[in-house]
């Protein structure tokens, strides 16, 4: 379905969770029990999730520019794009989004708050990664979302060394660099890919609640792979 993500990419994953002590383990339970809890599901079954990802790739392909939004964005710069240009937010970033009308997808671990909630009440697309920490979350919202009138699409995320049908890892760590790491392996050429409100010294507005000394060590990981990527020169802008 998709391009094979960098080595570097799933790399950093190895890297990133012995630097913050965190268990594989627990990364791999929480996949595999989001996996089991919407096999049958009508809306989010793996088929409707395929065909989520099947649209979501052929809308970005063909999408002239790609603008990925981060949690530094201000809301005053993305109404400077023109209506060809495609979104995509990283969690609760999609909150400084006036509408959802460009919106091709959010990509989340499910700390966006309401931001996130409104955009799943609206039918957008979500990118749902699950790791260790965030399984009360998915646990929450699959729950929550599924009563919405018009409830969001999925496609499903992790970040472990071993294959889980129905799930992708498409490389990276952070909601941020994540969304590029998504963009880029479904085949996007990287001079489509435009980002803003990526910042590794502060903490954007848009971010869920969070342990501000522990976000900056994240946002430094995010730094460092978008560098890799060829990113680095929208960092801190």
């Amino acid at each position: 379905m998709h391009e094979a993500p960098t080595p570097s990419s799933l790399h950093v994953q190895d890297l990133v969770r012995q630097a913050f002590g965190w268990s594989e383990s627990d990364d791999i339970e929480s996949a595999l029990q989001l996996q089991a809890a919407l096999h049958d599901h009508n809306q989010w079954n793996p088929s409707m999730r395929e065909k989520t990802l099947h649209k979501l790739k052929d809308q970005l392909l063909k999408a002239p520019k790609i603008v990925v939004i981060g949690a530094a964005v201000r809301a005053e710069k993305l109404r400077s794009y023109d209506e060809k240009t495609v979104f995509v937010a990283s969690d609760g970033a999609v909150g400084a989004l006036d509408d959802y009308t460009n919106l091709a997808c959010v990509v989340s671990d499910l700390d966006g708050a309401n931001y996130l909630d409104d955009a799943a009440a609206h039918g957008q697309i979500i990118v749902v990664h699950a790791h260790g920490d965030n399984m009360a979350h998915w646990q929450e919202k699959i729950v929550k979302w599924s009563r919405f009138v018009t409830p969001p699409s999925l496609v499903l995320s992790h970040q472990v060394n071993q294959t889980i049908p129905g799930m992708y890892n498409f490389g990276g760590f952070t909601d941020g660099d994540r969304a590029v790491c998504f963009i880029l392996s479904l085949g996007v050429e990287v001079d489509k890919i435009e980002l803003v409100g990526f910042n590794v010294e502060r903490v954007g507005q848009w971010s869920g609640v969070t342990n501000p000394e522990k976000k900056i060590q994240k946002l430094q990981w995010m730094g460092r792979i978008l560098s890799e990527l060829g990113f680095g020169h929208f960092l801190n802008k």
